[in-house]
């Protein structure tokens, strides 16, 4: 049972499927010929369909390598635009790694980094509009927490932004908030760029898209031949584009009320049993669960899972070799609540008696290896 899906999810029938048509367009997007123009009309109408999703035009989503390489090119991109005028940037304290790490490589370069809690997994309005008295040149604030699922008020950081004048560019990571809550579309609007990543959707690895608003022109990160209207060289991924596009549409209110369903059966089982900490923020994507399964440590609940084919995680998977989750400890979580932390990943394809099981299979292994 995978219960493991906002690290990453199994390829939808749909997904596979338009991924295997579209290998074999096997031309070059960039060629003239009929063979490249094929390739080029796949990958122009996987573009349309997905940005019909994230709620943009068509000539503003470029197609990336992945969702880290999104988040990337929107960072470095937007702080070389703004940086003649300011070098500060401001983030939230739970970003994922892949915008963490960009900031912290800026800050060698003179960038100064200002952090926002997200205490309770709720985004610190008054201290984001505090740090926006001064000029900024980049806002990151991330659309659905990769660890406890917290969904951040993102109008309101765009309304502090435009209140500010501050001028700085709202970027969101929004890798595991697409299509996720039944708000992400109208939120994602607020944003000047946003990043994404098939894989969570249930398409394959290796494509991602990047939201880039019409008339913000972004330095390029990686060079070479211009594709991608000069944003991101290297030639086109057209079968991932095609099964992004694929998956993406597959994901319906219907399958977010599945996932709710069994999110719910879990939150009941565990609740019964007692001694299980929900670390649940107030706005949140049921797709993910956090919990502390209090009097065992997460590694060897996760082991005692494992050998039983059962998949779950404690962290995110791009953080799981760095000790004790620091959004976690963001989020408020004391000692014995961050030792006993899981974060359950539920996908439409997951089951209310799989929910069963799961339960079943956390407090049984308690029993047998915890110390309560």
């Amino acid at each position: 049972m995978y219960f493991d899906n906002a690290a990453t999810t199994v390829p939808s029938g749909a997904a596979v499927r338009a991924y295997t048509e579209a290998l074999g367009l096997f031309g070059n997007p960039s060629s003239p010929h009929a063979a490249g123009v094929a390739a080029r009309e796949a990958l122009e109408a996987a573009r349309a369909a997905i940005s019909s999703h994230v709620g943009c035009r068509a000539d503003e989503l470029y197609f990336t390598a992945s969702g880290t390489e999104a988040n990337n090119t929107a960072i470095f991109g937007a702080f070389a635009f703004a940086s003649r005028r300011t070098k500060r940037i401001v983030l939230t304290d739970s970003e994922h790694p892949s915008v963490e790490e960009c900031v912290k490589r800026l800050e060698a370069f003179g960038a100064e980094a200002v952090y926002i809690p997200t205490r309770s997994g709720i985004l610190d309005i008054d201290a984001l509009a505090e740090a926006l008295t001064k000029p900024a040149a980049l806002v990151c604030v991330m659309a659905a927490n990769n660890e406890t699922g917290a969904v951040y008020d993102i109008e309101a950081v765009r309304k502090a932004i435009d209140k500010s004048g501050c001028g700085a560019i709202l970027h969101c990571d929004a890798v595991q908030g697409l299509l996720k809550h039944a708000d992400m579309k109208r939120l994602l609007k607020c944003a000047d760029t946003a990043a994404f990543s098939a894989h969570k959707l249930h398409a394959p690895r290796g494509i991602g898209a990047l939201k880039v608003r019409a008339g913000l022109r972004l330095p390029p990160h990686i060079y070479g031949g211009g594709q991608e209207r000069g944003l991101r060289s290297g030639t086109e991924n057209v079968a991932g584009a095609a099964a992004f596009a694929a998956a993406a549409g597959e994901y319906t209110a219907e399958k977010l009320l599945s996932v709710k369903a069994v999110r719910e059966r879990l939150v009941k089982r565990l609740s019964e049993a007692g001694n299980v900490g929900f670390n649940v923020p107030p706005k949140h994507i049921d797709g993910i669960l956090n919990i502390s399964l209090f009097g065992i440590k997460s590694e060897t609940a996760l082991n005692a899972l494992s050998v039983q084919g059962i998949y779950i995680s404690a962290s995110s998977a791009c953080s799981s070799r760095k000790g004790q989750s620091r959004v976690l400890k963001a989020y408020g979580l004391e000692k014995a609540a961050l030792d006993s932390a899981l974060r359950i990943g539920i996908s439409p394809y997951n089951t209310v008696e799989e929910a069963d099981k799961l339960a079943d299979a956390l407090l049984t292994a308690r029993e047998r290896y915890g110390r309560i």
